[in-house]
């Protein structure tokens, strides 16, 4: 399975709890970590130089000047940059974020024409983190914040935007990403402590599908990356995910993403 870190992993620091830390690309070393990974946390780096690509969720995305990528928690992500790379780099707890109310925007934004305003505002966070006083904190999550909401600006401006998540969907992802085996959604409305019937109205008004197709999405999301990352096999990757018929467990597969868990996994896995 694949790895999956912390703020505090990512800096080497794994005795400690850090809800966040700012730096500029060039000058935050490497961590010594798998690739492609996880995080339990949300990261930005935006690239103001060099070149490259940057997957995220097996999508891949060219790295050019003034482009920003976002992850959130849980998402299996993969680079490769050249050695000229520069830029700003922010990482934000899970606690944080629910903290700061922080919305998902997207993966990928061009923030050429905001550079300016956008740069100001890191340069704050940096220099308040020089600071490091009794105002640090305080005025680092007000940046953060600032920063989230010119980008929601931003990403609404060029279509991007994804929805705000309800807190009872976010719930349901945390609970489907914990255990995959679940099947019945009785098992996810009772740990969220939502009704089945208010757990699916919810899921319709927010996601636009029942549950049960929400549920089956986001395990044919987990089984891409089983079948590109590790060595499991078929019949083993539907067992893990709930499935105890291999042959409907493809004909989900197939129906969400047109190839064949067999297709998929010679399409992908030849490539490791």
């Amino acid at each position: 399975m694949l790895k999956e870190y912390s703020v505090s992993d990512i800096l080497s620091l794994p005795s400690q709890h850090i809800p966040y830390f700012v730096g500029t690309f060039e000058d935050t070393e490497d961590a010594d970590v798998e690739w492609p990974h996880r995080h339990d946390f949300y990261s930005l780096v935006w690239f103001t130089q060099g070149s490259g690509f940057y997957v995220i969720d097996m999508q891949e995305y060219e790295i050019i000047p003034n482009r920003m990528f976002l992850v959130s928690p849980k998402q299996i992500h993969n680079w490769d940059y050249s050695q000229n790379s520069e830029g700003y780099v922010l990482i934000c707890d899970s606690t944080l974020a629910l903290e700061l109310n922080l919305n998902e925007i997207a993966s990928c934004l061009d923030i050429a024409d905001n550079k300016s305003s956008i740069e100001n505002i890191f340069i704050h966070l940096l220099t308040e983190t020089k600071c490091n006083d009794s105002l640090t904190n305080g005025n680092i999550k007000a940046g953060i914040l600032y920063l989230y909401s010119i980008l929601q600006r931003i990403s609404k401006e060029n279509q991007v935007v994804k929805p705000d998540v309800d807190k009872t969907i976010s719930k349901l992802k945390q609970t489907i990403f914990e255990d995959f085996h679940r099947t019945k959604i009785e098992e996810y409305a009772d740990k969220i402590g939502v009704s089945v019937k208010n757990l699916n109205d919810i899921c319709k008004a927010h996601t636009g599908v029942s549950v049960k197709q929400y549920i089956l999405d986001l395990k044919v999301i987990e089984a891409k990356r089983l079948l590109i990352y590790t060595s499991n096999n078929i019949n083993e990757i539907a067992f893990s995910l709930g499935f105890k018929d291999s042959s409907y467990f493809s004909r989900i597969f197939r129906k969400r993403t047109s190839l064949s868990p067999y297709d998929f996994l010679k399409k992908y896995r030849k490539h490791k």
